[in-house]
């Protein structure tokens, strides 16, 4: 697969931050928090969709190594971490990451190199290509090499999941994002990774963003330790995702967002389980109709890393009928508006916003403004899909439906934990 990474600029902005409140528009007062921006690139790979999900969600089975990994092992690719006879093995269920047909990468330096990563609030640890790991995939990236900074932990990763399997050991180092230094952050070096996926990312690495609930071994997450160690005037962090394919528009913002962003006020609605960025919607309307999706309200997460919407395997696949999407486009428009009402504010997709090409080779493709629908419609060969996808997330934190890239695109995130809650305000493209 060729992956196209491009060059991310950091560019530190000052803006005036506008704070809303729990369903307010925002303050016309602003305040002048320093906000730090790294530009995000969007780029397409060609792993499919059963590929990139068979790990949204995984086991991770960790324990405490109290010796170095045998790197010798490693080499002849017979490696799998062992516990200590007088450790007590613990299992959790951490998602690891969500793997994207469409990728929003910005740049991260660990010690003194530079990689590019998926910034994802769907997951809390940290991972990184290790210069320890000798497969196939882990060479096709940047690998990190522990230097003069770094500190041995010894904490091992183990990670089984549908296409293959990972191992990583636990250590930190210091990391910078932009003029951001964070000091002591652990990270998880990839020593081996079995599995086709890894070889077609174009990624080198995953900064997890959720809650440090559910981080391995109860440790701090990157933005845990930038709240840590007072690096922000306000713990909060924001997405904007442009719709426009190729472009250097994305952005990450930590400390605030970006007021030029916005085309319209921002909600903010609280978050009901600090483990994901979840809080819960009233109601999903298709049509302004109720379907019996949410009897008693649904559980619904903001996730950066991940592309589609999900939810759960009954009520996505009664959502496709009700949808009825023509594999041609040709009833484009005239499908429903998908609604997903949260605290009495609806949050409305169009047609055009979850409609997705696919193309030849596996890539999906977002029917947004920059592609004209009448293409399809007029005897183009290419298959339209709806960006849905079913999920079943389990209990404690399932059932719930995910909002992914096709939702966080149209409207623009804030994560604060200042206030432990998810804003949304419509973005301008």
């Amino acid at each position: 697969m060729n992956i196209f990474l491009y060059s991310l600029l950091i560019v530190l902005v000052f803006c005036g931050q506008e704070q809303g409140t729990f369903l307010q528009e925002q303050s016309t007062t602003p305040q002048q928090n320093k906000l730090y921006t790294i530009k995000l690139k969007e780029t397409h790979t060609i792993v499919s969709a059963k590929e990139m999900y068979d790990f949204l969600t995984t086991k991770q089975t960790y324990f405490k190594q109290q010796t170095p990994i045998d790197i010798q092992e490693i080499e002849f690719g017979g490696y799998v971490p062992k516990p200590q006879q007088t450790t007590e093995r613990r299992q959790a269920n951490l998602k690891l990451h969500n793997f994207k047909n469409t990728q929003f990468t910005g740049p991260i330096t660990v010690g003194d190199q530079e990689f590019q990563v998926i910034f994802d609030t769907g997951s809390a640890n940290f991972w990184i290509d290790s210069v320890k790991c000798k497969n196939e995939g882990c060479k096709q990236h940047t690998q990190y090499k522990p230097g003069f900074s770094s500190k041995h932990l010894g904490y091992a990763l183990n990670v089984q999941f549908g296409t293959g399997d990972l191992n990583g050991e636990v250590n930190s180092d210091i990391v910078k994002l932009g003029e951001i230094e964070v000091e002591d952050q652990n990270i998880a070096e990839i020593v081996e990774e079995n599995g086709s996926v890894f070889q077609n990312s174009g990624f080198d690495g995953i900064v997890g963003l959720a809650y440090p609930s559910m981080a391995a071994y109860n440790l701090n997450p990157l933005f845990d330790n930038i709240m840590k160690q007072k690096k922000l005037e306000s713990n909060s962090f924001s997405f904007y995702m442009s719709n426009k394919v190729n472009s250097l528009e994305s952005q990450i913002t930590f400390g605030g967002y970006d007021v030029t962003k916005l085309d319209g006020p921002i909600h903010y609605h609280p978050v009901i389980d600090k483990y994901y960025w979840m809080i819960k919607a009233e109601n999903i309307l298709v049509n302004g109709q109720d379907q019996g999706f949410c009897p008693k309200g649904c559980k619904v997460v903001a996730d950066t890393g991940t592309s589609l919407i999900t939810g759960p395997y009954d009520d996505l696949m009664k959502l496709l009928d009700l949808t009825n999407i023509n594999d041609n486009c040709s009833n484009s428009k005239e499908l429903p508006t998908l609604t997903f009402r949260i605290d009495g504010v609806n949050y409305d997709l169009e047609a055009k916003d979850y409609i997705m090409e696919l193309k030849d080779d596996g890539t999906e493709i977002p029917l947004s403004n920059e592609v004209s629908a009448s293409a399809f419609i007029e005897g183009s060969p290419k298959q339209c899909i709806g960006a849905f996808m079913p999920l079943d997330i389990p209990d404690p934190q399932g059932p719930a439906w995910i909002l992914g890239d096709i939702f966080l695109t149209k409207y623009l995130s804030i994560y604060d934990r200042d206030m432990n809650m998810v804003g949304f305000g419509k973005a301008k493209h």
